[in-house]
């Protein structure tokens, strides 16, 4: 199974030279068996995706898209319009996501392709295309199990684990720890505790997600803030690196990638926050292994 990122960053695209590095397109991770295919998230990362996939399959060949989408803000769902295989008739893409706010699946692509947005409808889009709402049972796609799970950030949004034979992954983006979170909506001040506390830092609801993400090969994770910004930005619904890490670390994961890079983070910045995660985890257990998303990066999993 291949794991390749085409857009890492969170909240906004961020073209420029501070940003060649890690890159600037928004949520998009590729998942296929080099038959079937799998893609996380439609940001705009989804455009260079859809370009690879017409010069990567004969001229032709039928690409069968499964689109599994988190949630329905912005940067996750703006590349869609520019993804070239949905302009094909020959070509067929299944969207997968939740029905949040009484508003259909369909309905949320309509609206970001109306005349007031988009020259393009989403039905003059020549593509078979069908929509298929998700709660949290799994699901089977052409041999890939998928377990969705609802994650806390505004809005429904669902975290993903796939697995196919041996491989698991799984996909946590736009996700906060609850801990923080609901002592404010208790009505009392969070205490941050220190992130030294290891485990003190989870709280039930921080355990079911061990639970679900446990002894994955690779967990795909937010960490859009340092702890330090984090205070600052109770309830955006984002992580931060050392949680991602304390999450990794009591589910047993293999593989760390930190996700959705903040928008104002140079391709500087993220080098020295990994030189002081690699430090941070080493103490913890030397055997995870860290990466900060780029975008190319591949993960080859048996």
């Amino acid at each position: 199974m291949l794991v390749k990122f085409w857009g890492v960053r969170g909240s906004i695209a961020t073209p420029g030279q501070d940003t060649v590095q890690y890159g600037g397109n928004t949520a998009c991770v590729e998942v296929s068996d080099g038959t079937s295919l799998l893609i996380l998230d439609a940001g705009t990362g989804i455009r260079p995706l859809g370009t690879d996939l017409i010069t990567r399959f004969p001229k032709g060949t039928k690409i069968n898209a499964h689109i599994l989408l988190s949630h329905f803000h912005l940067d996750h769902i703006l590349g869609f319009p520019f993804f070239v295989p949905a302009y094909n008739k020959n070509n067929a893409l299944s969207i997968y996501g939740c029905e949040g706010a009484g508003k259909k699946l369909e309905n949320v692509f309509i609206g970001q392709m109306a005349p007031e947005y988009f020259p393009v409808t989403i039905k003059e889009m020549p593509a078979e295309m069908k929509f298929v709402q998700l709660g949290t049972r799994p699901i089977e796609i052409n041999g890939f199990k998928v377990s969705p799970t609802y994650v806390n950030h505004p809005g429904l949004t669902l975290g993903y684990r796939i697995e196919h034979g041996e491989s698991k992954v799984a996909y946590i983006t736009d996700h906060e720890p609850y801990r923080y979170l609901l002592r404010q909506h208790a009505g009392t001040q969070p205490i941050f505790d220190g992130i030294e506390n290891g485990p003190e830092i989870l709280g039930k609801e921080d355990r079911n997600l061990v639970e679900f993400v446990k002894g994955v090969d690779v967990l795909i994770h937010d960490a859009q803030y340092t702890f330090e910004e984090y205070k600052s930005h109770l309830s955006w619904g984002h992580s931060f690196y050392e949680y991602a890490i304390q999450i990794a670390l009591e589910a047993d994961v293999k593989n760390l990638v930190f996700f959705h890079h903040d928008p104002m983070r140079s391709d500087r910045q993220i080098h020295e926050l990994m030189q002081y995660c690699q430090n941070f985890a080493q103490k913890k257990n030397p055997a995870l292994k860290l990466y900060a998303a780029w975008e190319g990066l591949e993960i080859n999993l048996p």
